[in-house]
């Protein structure tokens, strides 16, 4: 049976250091877009207190969590044992993004990531830690979460960044880390805000506008329809 609490146990923060992956949901605000579910790994993780933990985030070809935490703040962490007992735990909260260079992200990877991370080939692959406040935890039993054994993490990303330069890395961001899949912006250093922000408005321009002229369209038809169905001995 399910339980909820409003703030993590010792034992919460002891089992949560000991998994190898998790997932991080995100979706954009109102009832429209994409809900994004993120995997993550490379022991990024940290639990900084009752209600509040910190994650690591590299870069990658999208940028669907930043995106969404930077337009509405909304964030949902889960985790589950795929070895031991059963056990599925969700993380309800709120998040804030930083980036390096600022105060928060210094002082946060200083103290937390920086035995893993500070090799200056390594260090290319993070793009910024997130921040999360825990408002509610949900537990579930896990019966159906199969048991797997964890081999080691693919180093792959991390070593293609190594091997990139400061510009190509910028230009790949430019090109895929400006705004979400559904325009929405990241405001990441080295995106053109704007220009996602002009592409998202234009976006709801068309979404709002297109089943408007569809009906009317539709109800011209109809009417046409009814029209000639009730003077139907008019010639064609």
């Amino acid at each position: 049976m399910g339980s909820f609490r409003s703030a993590l146990t010792d034992s919460d923060r002891a089992w949560i250091a000991k998994q190898k992956v998790y997932f991080v949901a995100t979706a954009p605000q109102g009832k429209g877009g994409h809900v994004n579910s993120s995997p993550k790994g490379y022991d990024s993780l940290r639990v900084l207190d009752s209600n509040r933990i910190v994650l690591l985030d590299g870069r990658g070809s999208g940028c669907e969590t930043i995106a969404h935490l930077r337009e509405n703040g909304r964030i949902t962490l889960m985790l589950c044992a795929f070895e031991g007992a059963p056990r599925i735990m969700r993380l309800f909260g709120r998040g804030a993004v930083y980036e390096p260079g600022s105060a928060q992200f210094d002082s946060l990877f200083a103290e937390h990531f920086a035995d893993g991370w500070r090799d200056p080939g390594r260090f290319k692959f993070v793009r910024s830690i997130i921040d999360v406040q825990v408002e509610l935890i949900g537990q579930s039993c896990g019966f159906a979460v199969p048991f797997m054994d964890f081999r080691a993490e693919r180093e792959t990303l991390v070593s293609h960044h190594k091997g990139k330069s400061e510009e190509a890395r910028m230009r790949s961001r430019a090109e895929n880390n400006t705004a979400s899949i559904d325009g929405i912006p990241s405001f990441l250093d080295g995106t053109d805000s704007g220009a996602a922000l002009a592409k998202r408005r234009a976006a709801s321009i068309v979404n709002t506008a297109l089943p408007w002229a569809g009906g009317a369209a539709l109800g011209a038809v109809l009417a046409m329809a009814a029209v000639r169905g009730a003077f139907k001995w008019l010639p064609a």
